[in-house]
């Protein structure tokens, strides 16, 4: 069980971890965080996960008991669409059923603030705060309830298709999945909107709890796209798409021959950062301040592309709240030059109207991409020896427990080392004391003459994560250093347990 890692809770659903008693104790919980904060309305959204409605339903009755003012989606929606819908209808919060990209035995609650951002740590703890001073709260009533009106859907589509017209080249085809999630009908509506021919990968277009045709329901995976790949080969078609069950995330492949290539969530974002800076020159140039936003983990390739093109780089700890926090702010400083956000775990987000990464929008946007470039890897390989072979590779140690990682993590924050592994540390960053604009976080940074390892303990998994980052002249050089670090990383913990 995870306590608001993720601006929420996720868990396994069974009896004394995710369950009804749960829902209603986070409910109460938040309910009372919105009064002490004078907030009285609260938008509800789920996804297609097996009681994800009926946990919605509940939480719904708990806010109606509480006197606030409810607004329940009628049917599963993207996360995404709940960011836009709390700006839209001038909500104070907003709450989701969803655990992305997890297995089918997990869901999650979490919490998003009145600009459509997952709440930010401070928030969180104040909402822990009163969960730690409640009781068992198992009593509810049943209420009539208000939906959240029919509206909302073509108002968040109209701009989705305003913001990506101006971004697709030409009509183009693109295999589609939507792993039994809500991108079904809100990504193939707006990819058909954008002039795309979309298709559909029947298997897996239908709101399917036990994600019945795929391992684990994670554009991430390679084996979560066995089907889009199937559907390309049938069809002839290059390039094909995939979201995950809440419709944050989008994964993206590509057919060259008779090779498939998964691009990374770091190549995705440095392709739509030339594609986008290119498309837009001159809105950028009106800008006084255009920027871009990605965490820290992500990939530095984006570095030298911004500095050539004038345009602003913020970085924040892992997470989208933090991102969606960044432009919140600069939005409020007047500041409207924002571009593009991105994150390794393949988030993207562009537009003015949703503050959380978006697998609707992100979708269009690689069609855009798409539409232009028809052989993306060419133009990968000509941005790398222009800028530099920036390679980058995660791994995520699976660990007993989500305490053991923050032990291993918190080993290597109190003892800095000189050796990692067979490697010298040439420089330890400790993220937990703030650096620079990024605000504290639990991430450490050693620096090596190989490349840099970024490691954190997962704010939702019992895994340790760590990053691995090598930037060379030569994609030969950086595929050596980025094994020197793998085989550093296993050495490491190799010898931390057998201490």
């Amino acid at each position: 069980m995870i306590l608001f890692g993720t601006g929420g809770v996720r868990g396994k659903m069974r009896p004394g971890e995710f369950d009804e008693k749960l829902v209603l104790k986070v409910t109460q919980a938040v309910s009372d965080w919105m009064k002490d904060e004078g907030k009285r309305s609260v938008v509800v959204a789920y996804d297609t996960r097996r009681k994800s409605r009926d946990f919605a339903r509940l939480a719904s009755f708990k806010f109606k008991e509480n006197g606030m003012d409810v607004f329940l989606f009628k049917e599963p929606v993207p996360t995404p669409l709940l960011s836009f819908a709390v700006r839209y209808m001038e909500a104070d919060a907003g709450i989701v059923m969803t655990a992305s990209h997890n297995p089918p035995e997990y869901n999650g609650y979490k919490v998003y603030n009145e600009e459509g951002v997952q709440i930010l740590p401070e928030t969180a703890d104040k909402i822990r705060s009163h969960m730690e001073k409640l009781g068992p709260v198992e009593e509810f009533h049943e209420y009539e309830l208000n939906t959240v009106p029919d509206d909302i859907i073509e108002s968040y589509l109209e701009r989705v298709e305003k913001l990506v017209e101006p971004l697709i080249s030409k009509p183009l085809g693109i295999v589609y999945s939507p792993l039994h999630g809500t991108g079904l009908k809100m990504v193939s509506e707006a990819l058909k909107r954008a002039g795309v021919d979309v298709t559909l990968v029947k298997e897996q277009a239908s709101w399917d709890g036990s994600f019945s045709t795929v391992r684990v329901p994670n554009p991430e995976e390679d084996d979560a796209l066995e089907l889009v790949k199937k559907y390309m080969n049938r069809d002839g078609i290059s390039f094909g798409i995939a979201t995950d069950p809440d419709c944050d995330r989008v994964g993206l492949i590509v057919k060259e021959g008779e090779e498939f290539v998964k691009l990374t969530g770091n190549q995705i974002g440095v392709l739509l950062l030339h594609y986008m800076s290119c498309k837009m020159e001159d809105w950028l140039k009106k800008q006084k301040k255009p920027y871009i936003v990605k965490t820290i983990v992500t990939t530095d390739m984006v570095r030298p592309m911004c500095d050539e093109r004038g345009i602003h780089l913020f970085e924040t700890p892992t997470g989208f709240k933090f991102i969606g926090d960044v432009i919140v702010r600069e939005e409020k400083k007047g500041n409207n030059g924002f571009l593009l956000a991105f994150e390794e775990s393949y988030g993207f987000l562009a537009g003015n109207f949703v503050k959380d990464k978006d697998g609707v929008i992100a979708s269009c946007l690689i069609a855009g991409l798409l539409s232009e470039e028809e052989n993306p890897l060419s133009l990968l390989n000509e941005l790398y020896r222009r800028y530099g072979f920036y390679m980058e590779k995660l791994l995520g140690v699976e660990l007993s427990s989500v305490e053991k990682a923050q032990e291993i993590y918190g080993y290597l924050k109190e003892h800095t080392p000189s050796t990692f592994g067979k490697l010298v540390v040439r420089d330890f960053t400790d993220f937990s004391k703030g650096i620079g604009h990024v605000r504290p976080n639990k991430t450490l940074k050693l620096i090596f003459d190989e490349g840099t390892i970024y490691v954190r303990p997962s704010g939702t998994e019992p895994k340790l994560k760590f990053y691995l980052h090598v930037s060379e002249k030569t994609r030969e050089k950086a595929g050596k250093n980025l094994e020197l670090l793998e085989d550093s990383v296993r050495s490491f913990l190799s010898t931390y347990h057998s201490t």
